[in-house]
């Protein structure tokens, strides 16, 4: 893990250290699913995009991510955006998250299968899971990519088909690059 650490410190410290808000779009498209009021999860949340956003919705947010300068990136982007957002800089291959401790749980752009369970038991009852991921169609464009992190056909509809389908897109469209779920604890 190490070697990803700095990895990915190497990338936001090479990155602008005052970027503008983008929120990913699948949260606003379901901004009417959103409560505006809970505790929220982000994990790998990078600069803190997602994180900004939601607090700005109203949550209590939580951003988790191994980078410390990505977090202080974000820090900076919430004080900017006039909102608060607390970080945490932790190895999530060895985090232990808590039991139905959040309202929503979100994670972008990062692939750790062991995560499906905890992401799924950290949400209270009712709560939704936001998660977004390149595919295997993804490895067409970018053939350098690991495929190890990368989700295949079916996979997410398989590992949270214990929860209630909101919204899917499970890797069958070859144009498609990114497969999510949004879903709901029962």
């Amino acid at each position: 893990m190490r070697e990803d650490v700095e990895r990915w410190e190497a990338k936001y410290q090479a990155a602008n250290p005052d970027p503008q808000l983008r929120t990913d779009p699948l949260l606003s498209c379901h901004l009417a699913d959103l409560h505006s009021a809970g505790s929220a999860l982000d994990l790998a949340s990078g600069s803190c995009h997602s994180s900004v956003f939601l607090a700005q919705q109203g949550y209590d947010v939580l951003a988790v991510d191994c980078s410390a300068t990505g977090l202080a990136i974000g820090r900076r982007l919430a004080q900017r955006e006039q909102t608060t957002i607390k970080t945490l800089a932790a190895d999530l291959d060895e985090m232990t998250l808590d039991t139905e401790a959040y309202d929503l749980v979100v994670c972008f752009r990062y692939l750790n299968r062991a995560l499906f369970s905890g992401m799924k038991t950290a949400l209270k009852p009712g709560g939704l899971l936001f998660f977004k991921t390149f595919n295997a169609h993804h490895l067409v464009s970018s053939p350098k990519f690991n495929p190890a992190y990368v989700l295949h056909p079916g996979e997410l509809s398989q590992s949270f088909n214990d929860m209630e389908m909101i919204d899917l897109n499970d890797g069958g469209d070859p144009k498609i690059t990114q497969s999510w779920i949004v879903a709901r604890r029962w």
